[in-house]
């Protein structure tokens, strides 16, 4: 008897045991490991079940039987889990810009033609300056509709106009971008690609989207370590220590100190972030 399960949007869908298997092997899973696994949840879920509620079974399984994959596997939910507001999801993002090339500050504020706006990103690359709209959500159901991207527009319409109009544009080009952590209305990505703003959403676009640009290069935020817990968390934040890489530039006696935890649970976390990026730990 076939079983459906009920999205984070509110919406149903029959359970799929390949599907569940397929994503725990795009986490890193072994095939074993990953069969084995799909086929326990199905013999656990029942009708009606919700996708966090197979999640949580999954993740836990995993824990036991691949730890580094379930790190990965969780890194979703970890990027929802950043904090109650989108301040620190602003820093991570420059930090990811950055580690691909871009000049990226945070909180910039722009004068535009009509008023004065503050930018959640001003990043640069090139002869192009992208104006960044975060939009962060830390519920899976919650979309960036047609306003998010309306409101993106207008607002890098006056600042064009201000620099058109002082003649500050001859070398360089403007964009506007918004970057979102979960997904995009139809009408928000249909009216972006009209007035020609670009979008980056958890997997839009097919290619280069935001979970792309965190897995390409292990750019992992600190919280996805299961050890670490959410005081620990926002001690790292209030730091501007969100990357688990940044974990590489700390001693064990600095994160004591900084933390404010003994050794043993330090090693512990320090073991986790040698688990992501190997004996080499690169920088």
């Amino acid at each position: 008897m076939s079983k459906n399960i009920i999205k984070a949007d509110g919406t149903t869908e029959p359970y799929s045991e390949e599907k569940v298997k397929l994503s725990l092997i795009k986490a890193g899973a072994s095939e074993e490991i990953a069969t084995r696994t799909a086929k326990e949840l199905t013999r656990a879920i029942k009708n009606n079940m919700t996708t966090a509620q197979i999640y949580n079974r999954a993740l836990r399984q995993l824990e036991k039987s691949e730890p580094k994959a379930a790190i990965k596997y969780s890194l979703k939910k970890a990027v929802m889990d950043m904090g109650p507001d989108g301040f620190v999801f602003e820093q991570y993002i420059a930090k990811i810009l950055r580690e691909y090339g871009y000049n990226a500050e945070v909180g910039q504020i722009i004068k535009g033609y009509c008023i004065e706006h503050e930018v959640d990103v001003v990043a640069k690359k090139g002869d192009t300056i992208y104006l960044i709209e975060c939009k962060y959500h830390n519920s899976p159901g919650t979309k960036s509709d047609v306003k998010t991207t309306l409101y993106l527009n207008s607002r890098f319409m006056d600042i064009s106009k201000a620099h058109v109009k002082n003649n500050e544009s001859a070398n360089s080009k403007f964009k506007a971008w918004l970057i979102t952590n979960t997904k995009c209305t139809s009408d928000a990505i249909k009216y972006a690609c009209c007035v020609g703003l670009k979008i980056m959403a958890w997997q839009y676009p097919e290619d280069e989207n935001l979970q792309y640009y965190i897995e390409s290069k292990k750019l992992y935020p600190v919280n996805i370590l299961p050890v670490i817990s959410d005081k620990q968390k926002e001690r790292l934040f209030d730091s501007n220590i969100i990357l688990v890489k940044d974990l590489l530039n700390f001693g064990v006696d600095s994160l004591v100190k900084l933390l404010s935890i003994n050794h043993s649970k330090v090693e512990k976390i320090l073991d986790l972030v040698k688990l992501i990026y190997g004996n080499n730990m690169e920088k």
